[in-house]
This record gives C-alpha cells, structure tokens and sequence, in this order.
C-alpha cells in the first residue's frame, strides 16, 4: 500500500473507474437486454389490444375522428418500435463506453506520472 501513500486522488481515480466500469457493464450487460425483452413482450400483447382497438376504431362514423384515432394508433405502433432498437442499440454499442472510459483512465493516470514523477515506467 505504499503506492497509494499520499495519492488520495489515484486512489479516487481507480475507484471512480471501477465503479463506472461496473455501473456501464450493468446497463450494457443486464439492464439493457431485460429492457429489449420487456418492451419486445409488451409490444406484442400490447399490438392484440391495438389491433383489438383499431376494429372499434373503424366503425367510428366520422372521418376525422376516425383519421385521426387511427393516426395516434399507428404512433403508438412506432414508438414501441422506436424503444426496442434504442435499448438494442444500448446493449449493442456499450462496450464501447468501456474502452472509452478505460482510455480516459489510462490517459489521467500517464499524465500524472509524467508530471509528478518526471515519466518513466513505474
């Protein structure tokens, strides 16, 4: 432990990194695939509703409530869509917030060697 002696903020610097690291993994590793099946599954029994719901919406005499039931109904449909490939592209691209927050770590860490301790490896 004589590393850390003194070094109050590598040792804050490696634990903000753990803790970032394991927050993101969770999101990219458990959250965001729970959420792609949560919506996935909602989106399905939700559609037998829309589509139970849009046979009454047909038999509305006046076109433009009509209309425009029928618009809200089909936004419904694309927004369910809409949030099943943002929590995919969440679970998809999050490794790259990893090797983004590792780099950043590493870089923080390099300039404070260089400038404490005058550069070198440690």
């Amino acid at each position: 432990m004589d590393f850390f002696k003194n070094k109050r903020g590598v040792v804050t610097i490696y634990i903000s990194f753990i803790i970032i690291a394991i927050i993101v993994v969770l999101i990219g590793a458990v959250f965001a695939p729970m959420g792609v099946l949560f919506n996935s599954a909602m989106y399905v029994e939700g559609e037998k509703i829309l589509l139970m719901a849009n046979d009454s919406i047909q038999q509305i005499n006046d076109t433009t409530v009509r209309t425009a039931v029928t618009d809200n109904l089909n936004n419904a449909f694309a927004a369910a869509e809409n949030n099943i490939e943002v929590n995919n592209d969440i679970f998809r691209y999050s490794w790259l917030l990893v090797v983004g927050l590792a780099a950043l770590t590493v870089f923080m860490l390099t300039r404070r060697l260089v400038e404490v301790q005058g550069g070198g490896i440690v």
